[in-house]
C-alpha cells in the first residue's frame, strides 16, 4: 500500500505521519485494513491514550486518516510493515 508521509505537531512536539492511500476498494475493505493497522500498532507500540487523541507526549495516534508517530524509528517500522 502506498503511504503518504509528512510531519505535524501535537502540543508543540514533532510527529511523523503516514497516510494510507487506498486502492479503489469498497469502503468495508478499507475499514478492515484500517482496523488491521490499528491492531498491529497497539500490539507493537501499545495502546493509545485513554482520553483520546492529542494527549501530550503519546507514542502514537491515529487521527484524520493518518497514523502519527513520535519517533522516526516507529514510523520506519510501520512503513516496512504496511508500505509497498
Amino acid at each position: 500500500m502506498e503511504l503518504e508521509q509528512d510531519e505535524g505537531r501535537v502540543s508543540g512536539a514533532r510527529y511523523y505521519t503516514a497516510k494510507p492511500i487506498w486502492p479503489w476498494l469498497d469502503f468495508s475493505q478499507c475499514n478492515q485494513h484500517w482496523n488491521d493497522m490499528i491492531a498491529w500498532c497497539v500490539e507493537e507500540y501499545g495502546p493509545t491514550p485513554v482520553d483520546g487523541v492529542w494527549t501530550p507526549g503519546a507514542k502514537w495516534y491515529s487521527n484524520n486518516a493518518k497514523f502519527w508517530f513520535r519517533e522516526k524509528t516507529d514510523i520506519a517500522y510501520f512503513i516496512l510493515r504496511w508500505g509497498k
